[in-house]
């Protein structure tokens, strides 16, 4: 474990130790016991994963990176290429559409349960009186750059071929953060089309995807990692109504019950252990990982850089 001198407390590198004695500690990518890795994932503060990566990948190391996978489209490309340039993997942390949820989802439209395809839908609500990064109000977009790029990689892996037709960015929170109240954008592919509704002045903290298809509509939670579908209410009768507000409520409630249990157990893990896996396979078999390659956290840059680009004068005066 590379971190910061002094940023680990004694007593946590001390626990970790007694946990697992292959860990090891130090301050910088040259350390004597990093000679034996072929591997580094990087967890730090968004703005730095461009230099550290960089140098990780010219010291031969294969590299996984934390989300947003860079703060600009320049830094992400230059990234991808050293990649390239020192024949190494470079993967990017898109774990959520590993999880209960999201797998749940990809299962059911393969299966026909949910039908055709129509759109994809996200919204997003955060208090900010909740714990959270201490670094957060240095980014382009404050908290919207940290926390975006989920469910920004989510739509993608739901409709792969969607192109940014709009995109609306809010007032600043304030003279020190830069976070917008309000962020709103919409794809389309084709005919299907999808939208993201992210706001940062909520009094609760929700992360929801919301999958339409013509024979019925999936809810993914991913705070709960749980996924619930309604039917489609065809006439949107009163039994309609009533069948949709029970299959809604009690389907959330069964999979909340069976999401927790699986949290007791230490099995919720939010895709997390299949994204180290599939990192692990790519630097192996020496083939990308198509659903978390430098390429799909290009992507998400795209879209958090404009984000930060279409900010207007008016909207950016507090």
């Amino acid at each position: 474990m590379v971190v910061p001198r002094g940023a680990l407390d004694p007593a946590v590198r001390t626990a970790l130790a007694a946990e697992d004695p292959r860990f090891r500690f130090g301050n910088r990518l040259d350390e004597e016991w990093l000679d034996g890795v072929d591997a580094v994932m990087v967890g730090t503060p968004p703005d730095t994963h461009h230099p550290l990566v960089v140098d990780a990948l010219r010291r031969g190391f294969h590299v996984l990176v934390e989300k947003p996978f860079a703060l600009t489209v320049a830094d992400a490309e230059e990234m991808i290429s050293a990649a390239e340039r020192n024949d190494r993997m470079l993967c990017v942390v898109h774990n959520l559409q590993f999880g209960r949820a999201a797998s749940r989802a990809r299962e059911q439209l393969a299966s026909g349960a949910l039908g055709e395809l129509r759109g994809v839908f996200g919204t997003q609500s955060s208090n900010h009186e909740r714990r959270l990064p201490t670094w957060y109000p240095d980014l382009p977009l404050g908290l919207f750059t940290d926390e975006a790029p989920h469910l920004v990689y989510l739509l993608q892996a739901f409709l792969p071929e969607a192109t940014l037709e709009s995109l609306y960015v809010g007032r600043p929170l304030g003279p020190s953060d830069r976070t917008p109240d309000l962020v709103t954008l919409a794809v389309r592919s084709g005919d299907l089309v999808g939208s993201l509704q992210m706001t940062f002045v909520g009094a609760v903290s929700e992360w929801l995807l919301v999958i339409m298809g013509t024979r019925g509509t999936m809810v993914l939670d991913f705070f709960r990692d749980v996924a619930f579908t309604v039917p489609n209410d065809h006439g949107h009768l009163p039994r309609n109504v009533l069948g949709t507000q029970l299959r809604a409520v009690g389907g959330h409630l069964a999979d909340t019950v069976a999401a927790g249990i699986r949290r007791v157990r230490s099995q919720l893990d939010y895709g997390n252990d299949e994204v180290v896996d599939r990192f692990v396979t790519a630097v192996r078999t020496g083939r990308a990982d198509p659903h978390i390659d430098g390429a799909r956290g290009l992507d998400v840059v795209r879209v958090l850089e404009a984000a930060a680009q279409s900010r207007s004068t008016d909207a950016a005066t507090p």
